[in-house]
């Protein structure tokens, strides 16, 4: 079934010109119901990546699928896909209630009644516990709120791909792990989701990770798997030895892995009809 890999990578790389690549021959498949992290250090290709795997950035070579889609034709998978960049895009002088319902009119079906576009409004305002909060101006909200907000825009037309750059970026530990923990949650009703962070403290909450070193992919599998895969102590470890490898070699070493074999092997041979 397509939608059992529903972000499908085969060799992607993206590059600047001819002389710069930000990230190269990167394959992976994410599966439905899959909470995925996306770490590594500063300027390592993450946020590219991720806007490759999405189509907001068009890759230099290689392919990607969204449910069997090409990313290229995106009448089709726009309606597949949320998307939270880093800075918040919202309108600051509205109210959460009232951002959340025009946004309802700019993306969904013309023709869908009033009360449809009222209870899917009273639903996001539940689910990311927004109720006391509906009537402020989104300029007066927490940092952690307007978050919420800008999740809660993208969930209105259910997307089954969630991709979320850096969302817990400048929230406090405890608002962190709410947030990650209600990400968590949103994977396990049926989507598969994406996200990009630097913050190593819930790296447990994830299902699997993928980890960039320079653009190159150097760890994809189990987020249980990882500390013993570079044999460290915790993830603070991992990155101070890491940044000062040799990325292509790193690569080379992931490739030919035991994990590569029994977790990335693996999907990429059942997807490989996905063409």
């Amino acid at each position: 079934m397509l939608d059992d890999y529903p972000i499908v990578a085969r060799n992607i790389t993206f590059k600047v010109g001819f002389r710069k690549t930000i990230i190269e021959n990167i394959s992976l498949v994410v599966e439905k119901n899959e909470f995925v992290g996306l770490i590594g250090g500063s300027g390592s290709g993450k946020t590219t990546l991720l806007t490759c795997l999405n189509g907001f950035r068009e890759c230099s070579d290689g392919s990607v699928f969204l449910n069997g889609i090409p990313v290229s034709q995106k009448e089709k998978t726009r309606r597949l896909i949320g998307y939270v960049p880093q800075d918040d895009i919202v309108h600051k002088t509205l109210t959460v209630e009232r951002a959340l319902y025009y946004s309802c009119l700019l993306r969904l079906d013309p023709e869908t009644p009033e009360d449809k576009i009222e209870y899917l409004v009273g639903k996001v305002l539940y689910r990311l516990d927004l109720r006391d909060h509906r009537n402020k101006k989104i300029r007066s909200l927490s940092g952690g709120q307007r978050k919420r907000v800008s999740i809660g825009i993208e969930l209105l037309h259910s997307p089954s791909l969630f991709f979320l750059d850096e969302p817990t970026a400048g929230l406090d530990p405890a608002l962190e792990r709410k947030l990650m923990r209600l990400l968590a949650t949103l994977a396990d009703e049926g989507r598969a989701i994406i996200i990009t962070t630097h913050l190593m403290q819930n790296i447990e909450l994830f299902d699997t990770l993928i980890f960039l070193h320079k653009g190159r992919l150097i760890y994809f599998g189990p987020s249980s798997e990882i500390k013993s895969y570079f044999n460290v102590s915790d993830m603070i470890d991992l990155f101070e030895r890491v940044l000062s490898m040799d990325p292509v070699q790193l690569s080379a070493d992931y490739a030919s892995s035991p994990i590569s074999r029994s977790f990335l092997q693996p999907r990429m041979m059942s997807c490989s009809n996905v063409r």
